[in-house]
């Protein structure tokens, strides 16, 4: 039950990476200013980060790692990292 002024929660489905991203949560009230961080660095690897079906362009910082930030749709939504090998031919 939602009382007046509550905004309704939205999933977020991390495709299992929720444990490599600092500050998530598993839910969001529409309209929240997000920022998690993704430390899970290797060396010789891209990262490309997705929130909604859309690549984002994540924030470097030398102590947190990259850092994502968006606001909380009204609805579920995916938030996931594709990593890829910058040596491979």
């Amino acid at each position: 039950m939602l009382f007046e002024g509550e905004n309704k929660k939205y999933k977020v489905d991390y495709h299992g990476q929720m444990s490599r991203f600092s500050g998530a949560k598993e839910n969001y009230a529409e309209g929240t200013e997000i920022e998690i961080s993704y430390s899970f660095i290797s060396t010789d690897t891209d990262y490309i980060f997705y929130v909604d079906g859309q690549e984002v362009n994540a924030e470097w910082n030398d102590k947190k790692g990259y850092i994502i930030r968006f606001n909380m749709p009204a609805h579920d939504i995916e938030v996931y990292c594709i990593e890829k090998n910058s040596k491979a031919n």
